[in-house]
């Protein structure tokens, strides 16, 4: 699923030239669901180099702008996201050939891809901190690129019929079914909303002798709904083995560390099981467009067709509804 985006070192080198790093080291590839990205070793020590790619992971320099302004209030907050390096002349976004991002500091932490139900229980804890701060904040720059259930339903429409004409395999039952569950969904406007991150998996979560010691990736960021930011996250974390398996006790954990420091109120409780649903749903189509358009990767397809299938993900957690919705309501 992760890929290494290219780059002309020349082009690297004159874009480092912009910033006071000291002697430019090693510059390696780094494998990312879309973004081109490099880890640059210098004198003064590593950084982590992102530009948006053409396409659907494109940004303009003003949804740079909010990603950054969002971390930069995360940060005088006190919460472990990655640093921003500046330029010399004191700006930070970076552009290349209409392609935007910046420089930050590296983070040596790694991701648990397999992680116990005590640090789930962690993770829980630091996206309910992150949930109290970005509650009701929006940035100012305007974000362009949204994942909520009006967008999501609205680009379905839109590119339902290429998905069926693709070489995507059974691509009318898949269409057919996608179409059923997303319009059964709605949310009401009166949920919480913040600036949400809407991609914190496992792999945007790093760590340190056992501690979170940074979250990263807020190139999906957008205001929105915090519980479709917590539904995404239950998706990330509570299904195990490789995508096999649906964990309650995850659950448990994740909702219990959650509370700690942010108590959901009873109308996310009441939506929380749908934005998990809706999790699903949405990377379902997020990948099957992915196959189509960019990667032709199997495991893509795959991934795509069991997020739908009645007999996989979208089947575990309507299984675990009762228990879902009674351990929803005990946190």
């Amino acid at each position: 699923m992760l890929i290494k985006k290219k780059l002309a070192k020349s082009a690297l080198l004159n874009i480092l030239r912009e910033y006071d790093l000291g002697k430019i080291g090693k510059i390696k590839s780094v494998p990312t669901s879309g973004n081109i990205t490099f880890l640059i070793t210098t004198a003064s020590g590593k950084y982590i180099l992102r530009l948006c790619p053409e396409g659907e992971r494109w940004r303009s320099r003003k949804e740079i702008l909010a990603e950054l302004e969002l971390i930069d209030y995360l940060n005088k907050h006190n919460f472990p996201v990655p640093q921003p390096v500046n330029k010399k002349n004191g700006e930070t976004t970076i552009e290349y050939k209409n392609k935007f991002g910046y420089l930050r500091q590296y983070d040596s932490g790694k991701e648990i891809l397999k992680p116990n139900p005590e640090q789930v229980g962690q993770f829980g804890e630091i996206l309910g901190w992150f949930h109290s701060l970005i509650e009701g904040y929006q940035t100012k720059h305007p974000r362009e690129h949204f994942w909520d259930l009006q967008t999501t339903q609205k680009n379905f429409l839109e590119v339902k019929e290429d998905i069926s004409k693709s070489n995507f395999p059974q691509a009318e039952n898949f269409v057919n079914k996608l179409e059923k569950e997303l319009f059964d969904l709605s949310f009401p406007e009166k949920l919480p909303q913040g600036m949400i991150h809407e991609d914190l998996g496992k792999r945007h979560v790093l760590w340190q002798n056992n501690k979170i010691s940074c979250l990263i990736d807020f190139d999906r960021c957008y205001y929105g709904q915090l519980v479709l930011d917590l539904g995404q996250a239950i998706r990330g974390w509570c299904f195990t083995d490789d995508w096999h398996k649906w964990s309650n006790q995850n659950l448990t954990a994740l909702l219990k560390g959650y509370s700690q420091k942010r108590e959901l109120t009873d109308l996310e409780k009441k939506y929380l099981f749908k934005a998990v649903k809706f999790a699903v749903l949405e990377r379902g189509l997020s990948f099957c467009l992915r196959y189509i358009g960019l990667t032709q990767m199997p495991s893509d397809e795959q991934f795509a067709r069991r997020s739908i299938s009645d007999t996989d993900l979208l089947d575990m957690i309507k299984r675990n509804r009762k228990e879902f919705e009674k351990i929803s309501k005990q946190n």
